[in-house]
């Protein structure tokens, strides 16, 4: 009898250890899914900081909650720090010029939590050809977060190539210092320019194009400026260079004319309307001043 209670108390013990370990199991919500962009990106960089990596996975979700991301080929966050860490292509980090992983020439770059800094005579190979990866010439956008209202050389740019045969321009500069223009942002689209009045060089700064002839520049989440003179439908057929545009010249690659600005984020792609300008300007200072 003495056995048999025993051995009843021990099965319900059992039973009750079961239940509760089972239950355990079905209360405890898994992980959160890690967002693959966000995995390859940490992967390809050596990026270890903690936080960093949540500012990233923010950065990723409000990009494609708010309809950016799909509109970008290149997205460069400069994030971690070093050269190693700067040089890849939020949107597909592998260490290929197909990818648009950045080469850093030139002169000494200067890397920080916050950008990548040219210094005067340096300057970034992005192997993106927007005659060539931009399908639509009439949907095209080049953005850059300036990080300071340094002038910059003669016809500097912060992005952009220049193709000298045919006058076809692709590039954007938040502070010229051409002489007759110091101070004045200047973008051009295909054979369309637009240089607009004194402002700060440093912060968010977009141009794009999402009709056929209309090119317009933005400032924070303002519109600058637009040119809806005649715009070609073509776009150079060279290479973008960051801190500087591809120029040509008597070799190539040539670049002319250094910003000498650092730079906290870029992006290429296509056309970006006024309303995904402001949340896209938003999403990019919240990641850049979250560094």
């Amino acid at each position: 009898m003495k056995f048999s209670i025993l051995l009843l108390a021990s099965a319900s013990l059992f039973l009750f250890s079961c239940k509760k370990d089972n239950s355990t199991s079905i209360n405890t919500p898994p992980p959160p899914p890690v967002d693959t962009a966000l995995e390859k990106f940490v992967t390809a960089t050596g990026i270890t900081d903690a936080q960093l990596k949540v500012n990233l996975d923010s950065l990723i979700t409000r990009a494609k909650h708010h309809g950016w991301w799909d509109l970008c080929s290149v997205i460069y966050p400069f994030a971690g720090g070093t050269q190693a860490a700067c040089k890849y292509n939020l949107k597909d980090p592998r260490d290929a010029d197909g990818a648009f992983r950045l080469s850093f020439l030139g002169g000494t770059w200067a890397y920080t939590a916050a950008s990548a800094n040219p210094g005067d005579s340096g300057y970034g190979h992005t192997y993106f050809n927007p005659s060539i990866q931009i399908a639509d010439p009439n949907s095209c956008h080049l953005s850059i977060y300036s990080m300071s209202d340094t002038p910059g050389g003669i016809d500097n740019a912060d992005i952009g190539a220049y193709d000298n045969s045919n006058g076809l321009g692709f590039y954007m500069s938040a502070r010229d210092s051409y002489p007759d223009s110091s101070g004045r942002p200047f973008i051009s689209i295909g054979r369309s320019s637009f240089q607009g009045t004194g402002v700060n060089g440093a912060g968010f700064f977009l141009m794009t194009k999402t009709t056929a002839n209309i090119a317009s520049f933005y400032r924070g989440s303002s519109l600058a400026g637009a040119d809806s003179a005649a715009v070609s439908a073509s776009l150079p057929n060279l290479d973008l260079f960051i801190g500087n545009q591809n120029y040509t010249g008597s070799s190539e690659p040539y670049p002319l004319g250094f910003s000498q600005r650092g730079l906290a984020f870029t992006t290429i792609g296509s056309g970006i309307n006024s309303a995904t300008e402001g949340v896209m300007y938003s999403d990019i200072t919240n990641f850049v001043e979250s560094k």
